[in-house]
């Protein structure tokens, strides 16, 4: 139908025209690339501050939460550990039993004394072995770099007992600031624990705490469950929100400002190249090319070279920020900049297109 070209002939004619004026496809590219040059390298580069700032907010303290029977009259089950384990949204669980005094055999009186605790459940990859290895069978156990300092276990290894048992060392462990508690502790296999004192449980994600804590709460099997106290660190979490949402709302403001400097700049690029193509854009209307099709076929030469340019600017401004700050911007990030950018002159070409689109043919062609 006259006026209303196929769509592949469009789209052909549109990328011809865009290899027929490099100078204007070049501009156009150049701009948009800086855009996305800009863009990454100012809220891209605020984005992956945030990601590393929140990233170490999120350390273990942060997602840590711990059931707990401070008097000691809750009896929580063992099977707690293993319920809770299973829960979405938890990385591990492991349960402790009730402390004892526990001192080295091989030196009885010359040695300090540390706390002994059945341990309930795999322990944590944060708690490292530093020498030997974990306990697997019934009467092995770990000591924390502070358990094992205090009873002498020179060689990390060495029989502990509080009087009624007996245990195996079999690796010294350094669990770090999040878990130091349990550095100075012995953690044993035991053939049976009746009652927990403390479960830890990690979460996989510091924002869904709030409402795995409620979860877990809901989980605890105990003797007396109006006892069990389960707690996380409400103020960390706090800090964390209030952290990314400053950090969050800056990135957002650069990336507007910047967008809408590119937006003015496409806008007059495009419309300097419609004004150097007005009478080509005329004698086509003149010869039946529909207003739509002047409008696509401007949008459509405007997005080529917005995709290109979009490519190389991304490409460019993940790779600077990474030599900058050692941490590249989160991909969904850097692709939504390069989006936004291309949508940003596709929005700047529409006023510049519509004017193409509704001159006068006639009196563009007529000749003075």
């Amino acid at each position: 139908m006259p006026g209303r070209p196929r769509s592949g002939a469009v789209v052909g004619d549109a990328l011809r025209s865009a290899a027929a004026q490099p100078v204007v496809t070049g501009t156009t590219a150049v701009v948009t690339a800086l855009v996305c040059l800009v863009v990454l390298l100012t809220a891209g580069r605020a984005a992956a501050a945030e990601r590393a700032v929140v990233a170490s907010i999120d350390a273990v303290g942060t997602r840590l939460i711990t059931v707990s029977d401070p008097q000691g009259q809750a009896a929580i089950d063992p099977e707690t550990v293993d319920q809770v384990a299973a829960l979405e949204g938890v990385r591990w669980a492991f349960g402790l039993g009730p402390a004892s005094d526990g001192r080295s055999v091989a030196l009885p009186g010359r040695a300090g004394v540390a706390a002994m605790r059945p341990v309930v459940g795999d322990l944590p990859s944060e708690a490292a072995a530093v020498r030997g290895r974990a306990p697997r069978a019934v009467g092995e156990a770990v000591a924390g770099t502070d358990a094992a300092a205090a009873l002498r276990l020179v060689d990390g290894a060495g029989a502990v007992s509080d009087g009624s048992t007996v245990v195996g060392v079999v690796g010294v462990v350094d669990t770090g600031e999040d878990l130091g508690f349990l550095d100075a502790l012995v953690l044993y296999r035991a053939a049976s624990v009746p009652t927990l004192s403390q479960v830890y449980v990690l979460a996989d994600d510091a924002s869904t705490v709030p409402e795995l804590q409620r979860r877990i709460a809901a989980t605890v099997r105990a003797g007396e469950p109006s006892r069990v106290q389960v707690e996380a660190s409400a103020g960390v979490l706090r800090l964390r929100d209030a952290v990314a949402g400053a950090l969050g709302a800056s990135s957002r403001q650069l990336m507007l400002g910047v967008l809408g400097g590119g937006l003015v700049l496409v806008s007059v690029t495009v419309l300097s190249a419609v004004q150097g193509r007005r009478r080509d854009l005329g004698r086509r209307r003149a010869v039946g090319a529909s207003r739509s099709a002047i409008v696509v076929l401007v949008l459509l030469q405007t997005a080529v070279a917005g995709v290109m340019g979009a490519l190389v600017g991304s490409v460019g401004g993940v790779a600077a920020v990474a030599l900058a700050t050692g941490v590249a911007p989160p991909g969904s990030f850097s692709a939504g900049v390069a989006v936004a950018t291309v949508l940003i002159g596709l929005v700047g070409a529409a006023p510049p297109a519509l004017l193409a689109a509704y001159r006068d043919p006639v009196r563009i062609l007529r000749v003075p």
